[in-house]
């Protein structure tokens, strides 16, 4: 019984654009409140907790590219990399560069989601459904920005004022990207590099302009 509804509910979501949408605009969100914390406690749960979330992103695919097959393809690839990734790390001694690499399959799946969202929300679609695209695709540009932020730091160590600069220390860089994205700029994290500042100035662009196209693209209509 439990099967079959999951079954009904995975082909439900793969054919529904809304549904899709609205799974996707779910796990995002859990994504974003809850990997931080169980981030702080790294363990098989963490893992899983990652790969069910990718797992439920890729889930929302089908129906939302069906006219990219390229963009699809690349989604599924990246997101069947990271869950590959994130298991190897559990083993005993895994590589150290494996982090670095599921960190870099995990921004190129994320920048995917973003371009598939972009195509939807300039598509002829219903008002419904470019609304779900342009509010989950506001949350991918804080997470992304996250990623970027991380890696300026793992390459030039000192452009945040953060002591740890190491891959666990992502949930920082994720709060200090909402908060530029939504310009609140508590100033507890500080860009010191010129890398890291223009980096900041443009999501801080971005977070301002983007709610401000979407709302001008759906009054137009």
């Amino acid at each position: 019984m439990l099967r079959r509804s999951f079954l009904n509910f995975s082909q439900r979501v793969s054919r529904n654009p809304d549904a899709s949408l609205g799974l996707l605009l779910a796990t995002l969100i859990c994504s974003i409140v809850f990997s931080p914390i169980v981030m702080e406690y790294q363990s098989i749960g963490g893992t899983l907790f990652s790969c069910l979330m990718i797992a439920s992103l890729v889930l929302t695919l089908r129906s939302l590219t069906e006219n990219s097959p390229k963009t699809r393809l690349w989604l599924q690839i990246t997101g069947i990399a990271i869950v590959i990734l994130r298991a190897v790390v559990e083993l005993p001694n895994p590589p150290e560069w494996l982090p670095f690499f599921t960190l870099i399959a995990s921004m190129l799946f994320h920048l995917g989601m973003m371009l598939m969202l972009i195509r939807h929300l300039f598509s002829v679609k219903p008002q419904a459904e470019k609304l779900l695209a342009a509010i989950n695709f506001y949350l991918l540009t804080g997470i992304t920005f996250s990623y970027l932020y991380l890696l300026v730091n793992l390459f030039t160590p000192g452009a945040f004022d953060l002591a740890n600069q190491s891959i666990s220390s992502w949930p920082d860089y994720l709060y200090f990207s909402f908060v530029t994205l939504t310009t609140l700029g508590y100033g507890d994290i500080l860009p010191l590099s010129s890398l890291a500042q223009s980096l900041v100035s443009l999501e801080a662009i971005v977070g301002v302009l983007s709610p401000t196209v979407m709302i001008a693209r759906f009054v137009g209509k």
